[in-house]
């Protein structure tokens, strides 16, 4: 009997000892994780231009916090009639601890667009309130990690006259990951803050060069791995005055494997 209770007693005592140490060792991993979180560099403006290397962090106040996945320097430069477009860097960056005004800031990006579910169901006879429905129910809540591509580059006119372009309406990645640009492209920087139609943008002066950034959010459920490849169509080029056709959009490739 004696024995059994001086057992009780040692698994009790050890039971107490063990839950005071993980009690004591709670608020040392709080701090610890408090620490970590603060070592974060924290930015008013964007963040993505402050990340430099794969597994760099910066969080982007009242926004959300921007992790660096993969990079693919790139450096080339494509020409189209007297527009050249310099692809700079195709880089997969994670969002987390976004806030909530971030979360349906980027939703309104998932699932389609008004243009996309037009081109579905017009041959339906649907409304266009009935269309803009469609689209409103495809959208998708944002989890609480998600990854997006960011293309940056530069677009300059050498003609001696205005030009209406645009240097991305389309790009694709891997083979298969297709996005439209204008309606999917959520980081409105520089080019892009512009505008995505060559008819509602202002035209590029003779001799200038704009610098553009463009985001496209990944789908949870694409598995899209180590970038491969990456391609672009561009609209086509027009006359600033007269609007008339100067050249007919074209695509090209740019492959990222091994960079």
């Amino acid at each position: 009997m004696l024995s059994t209770l001086a057992g009780l007693l040692l698994v009790s005592l050890g039971v107490l000892a063990f839950n005071n140490s993980s009690s004591e060792n709670e608020p040392q991993k709080r701090e610890s994780r408090k620490t970590e979180k603060s070592k974060i560099p924290v930015v008013e403006e964007f963040g993505g231009p402050h990340l430099e290397k794969v597994g760099d962090k910066v969080h982007q106040k009242n926004w959300g916090t921007l992790t660096l996945l993969e990079t693919k320097p790139v450096n080339k430069s494509f020409e189209l009639a007297h527009m050249v477009i310099t692809i700079k860097d195709i880089r997969r960056i994670q969002l987390s601890s976004l806030t909530d005004e971030a979360e349906k800031e980027l939703e309104s990006y998932t699932g389609l667009s008004f243009e996309e579910a037009y081109s579905i169901y017009y041959k339906d006879h649907l409304s266009m309130e009935e269309i803009d429905q469609k689209a409103a129910w495809s959208k998708a809540d944002i989890d609480e990690r998600v990854s997006y591509l960011e293309i940056t580059y530069s677009v300059e006119n050498k003609d001696s006259k205005e030009l209406q372009f645009y240097s991305m309406e389309n790009v694709t990645f891997n083979g298969n990951l297709t996005y439209d640009v204008p309606t999917k492209n959520f980081i409105h920087s520089g080019d892009t803050f512009i505008g995505t139609k060559k008819v509602s943008r202002s035209d590029y002066q003779p001799g200038e060069k704009r610098e553009g950034t463009i985001g496209l959010l990944i789908d949870p459920e694409e598995n899209i791995g180590e970038l491969a490849s990456f391609s672009f169509t561009t609209d086509d080029i027009s006359d600033g005055e007269s609007h008339e056709l100067l050249m007919k959009g074209s695509s090209f490739e740019v492959p990222l494997r091994g960079k």
